[in-house]
């Protein structure tokens, strides 16, 4: 059985996988014997996709579109190009091209984008009553009379 079928049925189960802090393959609890199983039955593939799958996280590799419509897999200067490679291999991205993220672009997740966005409008929007509170406190100007 392929790892793509293994995690089919685990997410079809609603059973998820992972690796503890020690780097121990964990499974949610209740999962049925039969799934206990299948993930005994293919721990090792398991563990090294997690793994991999870490390593990608931790080193902050993402997948960009080329301009010709190729995708490729970025990655930081930081990057170990073996265990990327490794990692690729395992995932089955290692078809992909390496390109450097030389564009001083911060990648950042999909939660942390969120926050940043709630965090610039609240300060938009703080900065906007501030600005209305100082035109209304400033004194209008005195009207002349003609003589």
């Amino acid at each position: 059985m392929e790892i793509e079928t293994v995690f089919d049925r685990l997410m079809d189960a609603g059973i998820s996988v992972w690796l503890d802090a020690e780097g121990k393959l964990r499974i949610d609890k209740g999962a049925p014997e039969e799934i206990k199983q299948l993930v005994r039955d293919h721990k090792q593939e398991l563990i090294d996709v997690r793994r991999a799958q870490d390593y990608m996280n931790r080193a902050g590799v993402r997948i960009i579109r080329l301009p010709l419509g190729r995708l490729a897999l970025a990655y930081p200067l930081r990057a170990d190009l073996d265990e990327l490679r490794a990692a690729a291999r395992i995932l089955r991205m290692d078809s992909m091209p390496l390109v450097i993220n030389d564009e001083g672009l911060e990648w950042i997740s999909p939660e942390e984008w969120r926050c940043r966005q709630v965090a610039r409008i609240f300060a938009e929007q703080r900065r906007k009553r501030l600005q209305s509170k100082n035109v209304a406190a400033e004194p209008a100007p005195a009207r002349r009379r003609r003589a």
